[in-house]
């Protein structure tokens, strides 16, 4: 199982420019769901890979 990851930044790029919220254009129902999924997926990669460190000996990760 695989997941994509998005920084947060590239999501938030509008507010990052410091665009007045009143400037952007409404989100749309899709991309809202889209943001939400992938927000899900995120934290579960990242719970994920916790578990999985939490469970292997110290040392490099090979």
């Amino acid at each position: 199982m695989s997941a994509a990851t998005y920084p947060e930044k590239t999501l938030l790029a509008s507010h990052a420019m410091g665009v007045p919220a009143h400037a952007r254009p409404a989100r749309g129902f899709f991309a809202r769901l889209l943001d939400t999924v992938i927000a899900a997926r995120t934290e579960q990669a990242e719970k994920e890979l916790a578990r999985y460190l939490a469970g292997r000996p110290a040392g490099p990760l090979v």
